[in-house]
């Protein structure tokens, strides 16, 4: 009857209940209804209980008061990192007396597995949590060496794959100078230190030291070396962009060889038609008197334009410009002509016609075709009705000159004279010797080289018109060069920029100016250049010249390297880099503004302009 009425209180069937006394020990719960009947008897109630339920480290998760008979309620399962919670100490389920209920732990255990490189298992390990694995002896490489494992295993909280790291015994360091260019290529030891070799010297600029540290080496590098400029300069002074060059190019490192511009020079005189350039030396002995005429007669200009007298400045008459044709002497000329050869013995001006009229204006005198340089070698075709003017090819020009400043010799004497290998060449904007103005580019024989003086053999003209070569001596201390320059970046410049400033002058017709075409000329005929005398020509060059419509700045620099021609119509002028700022600038001589020799941005210019460059280099 007590177990029926426990039953029905319950509600607890004793077959299905996990907690039921009656089912979990049924002779305990005889005792505990003893002790509820006898204190229903005598009319006490049950105590009450205090049940704790403590930690790993005793420390209370959880306190129940429970009244004595009733059911304990366990809390939720207690978590510690690094521990597997496995139960509780006691099975406690009826409240019978206070209870300390402690939770058991079990510390939690990991795999760590060793690889070598090829997946190959070197170990594996059990380890518990926080504890260290122990790292097995890895395996040698061939040219490596072990650095480090690739995770730490000093305190493992979880599975762990764990493989070896190596390192290059040797590594490679290469040291550059400031233009990337390897001064040396060294193979160090791992963690030991490199040797830096002597940095090259650069001009215009010192050595200061190298970008990255290579002590204790534990990779390949690239070291550069650092450089600081050796002053500061205006824009106008060629050590300003000599200085802007040597940050990208060896200025000393030749261009273009000897040998190399002789055969730019063959390709300048292949095609007469598209160059106008000869080989004064290699032109024939004799001419058809056809040939001859139709060479005066491509000149016929003489009614596009106003025409003046040179003496008088005033205006000729239709009569007085057909005394000037007449002169040209046409019905004297034969069905063949044998040639004359001679020297250019002064600043000379070549005319379109035998006269030294001049048509338009008197600075941009359109009968004005060039000016001839002392030295210059001459064929010599066909003398003017009055005597005075020669009609003559040159290397890079025909026309009439006047006989007072060509002395006749023979061609085997011009031609010892143009080919001698031993040359003295000015390169100065100008010298004047003998009394003659003598300009930039122009070669001499050179005959004895002293300490203080040059010895060269000079071109006179005597009474008679022919020719006396004269031994002359000129001072060190003046700009000469014994043989061409040397093609490079710094003698470009340097040439250039002494012509900074000059005049400008159609046609070369003032001895202290230069047009556009012919200030270029004069700087690369100082390295032994044979340059077409007008942009058209220039810019026609076989290989080297070519045609584009426009340009940009950005095209130039990514294209062409400074010292390249570029061409507008007419026009012609260097490109010579960027400055400091990145703009492309050009070097050319002007007749706009105050008509001189400048620099200019090329945008300023207007790059759209741009019909034809002309390499310099390869």
């Amino acid at each position: 009857p007590i177990q029926a009425s426990f039953s029905k209180a319950s509600g607890c069937d004793h077959t299905s209940c996990s907690v039921c006394p009656i089912k979990q020990s049924p002779n305990r719960f005889i005792p505990c209804l003893f002790i509820l009947f006898f204190a229903t008897l005598i009319g006490c109630t049950p105590k009450d209980c205090e049940i704790q339920f403590l930690g790993m480290n005793d420390e209370i998760l959880n306190t129940q008061i429970v009244k004595q008979g009733d059911r304990i309620t366990y809390p939720d399962e207690p978590y510690i990192e690094g521990y597997e919670f496995v139960g509780w100490d006691k099975d406690v389920f009826i409240a019978e007396d206070n209870e300390i209920i402690r939770a058991i732990f079990e510390k939690l255990k990991y795999t760590v597995t060793f690889y070598d490189n090829d997946n190959n298992i070197l170990d594996e390990q059990i380890v518990e949590h926080g504890e260290a694995a122990i790292a097995p002896e890895p395996p040698k490489v061939e040219g490596k060496i072990f650095s480090k494992w690739n995770k730490s295993f000093d305190n493992v909280t979880s599975d762990l794959t764990i493989k070896p790291h190596y390192e290059k015994e040797f590594f490679t360091v290469k040291f550059l100078d400031k233009l990337g260019e390897i001064i040396e290529t060294q193979q160090v030891r791992n963690g030991e230190d490199a040797v830096a070799p002597n940095a090259p010297e650069i001009p215009f600029f010192t050595f200061v030291g190298w970008d990255k540290e290579f002590t204790n080496v534990k990779k390949d590098l690239t070291i550069t070396a650092k450089y600081e400029r050796n002053g500061e300069y205006e824009m106008t002074d060629v050590m300003y962009w000599l200085q802007i060059l040597s940050i990208k190019y060896d200025i000393n490192k030749t261009l273009l060889t000897k040998e190399e511009i002789n055969e730019y020079n063959q390709y300048v005189i292949s095609d007469f038609s598209r160059t106008n350039v000869v080989d004064v030396t290699e032109l024939p002995k004799t001419i058809a008197g056809s040939y001859l005429k139709e060479l005066i007669n491509s000149y016929n200009i003489m009614n596009k334009y106003t025409v003046y007298s040179h003496e008088t400045r005033t205006k000729l008459s239709s009569a007085q410009k057909n005394i000037i044709l007449e002169n040209r002497n046409l019905n004297s000329i034969s069905s063949n002509i044998d040639v004359q050869f001679g020297l250019i013995t002064d600043f000379a001006w070549m005319k379109t016609y035998p006269d030294n009229a001049y048509a338009d204006s008197y600075t941009r005198d359109y009968f004005q075709e060039t000016t001839l340089n002392v030295g210059e070698g001459v064929a010599i075709y066909h003398t003017s009705k009055d005597g005075n003017w020669y009609f003559v090819q040159a290397q890079n020009y025909y026309g009439w000159v006047q006989k007072k400043y060509i002395a006749v010799c023979s061609y085997d004497v011009m031609k010892q004279f143009l080919k001698e290998d031993n040359k003295l060449v000015v390169i100065s904007d100008y010298v004047i010797i003998e009394g003659a103005h003598v300009r930039m580019g122009q070669a001499f024989p050179l005959l004895e080289e002293l300490s203080d003086s040059y010895k060269i053999s000079f071109p006179t003209i005597q009474n008679d018109g022919s020719l006396l070569l004269k031994e002359v001596s000129l001072n060190k201390t003046d700009d000469y060069s014994v043989g061409y320059l040397e093609y490079n970046y710094e003698n470009v410049f340097r040439q250039a920029f002494k012509l900074l400033g000059i005049d400008y002058s159609w046609g070369d017709k003032e001895k202290d100016g230069r047009d556009c075409a012919s200030t270029q000329c004069a700087i690369y005929h100082c390295f032994g250049f044979m340059m077409p005398r007008n942009t058209t020509e220039q810019k026609n060059i076989p290989t080297y010249g070519i045609e584009v419509s426009g340009i940009t700045s950005n095209y130039m620099k990514s294209n062409y390297a400074p010292g390249t021609l570029i061409y507008s119509s007419g026009h012609v002028m260097m490109y010579i880099g960027e400055n400091e700022e990145g703009i492309s600038y050009l070097f050319h001589n002007t007749s706009a503004g105050e008509g001189k020799c400048i620099l200019q941005p090329l945008d300023g210019y207007g790059g759209h302009k741009i019909i034809g460059i002309l390499k310099m280099q390869k």
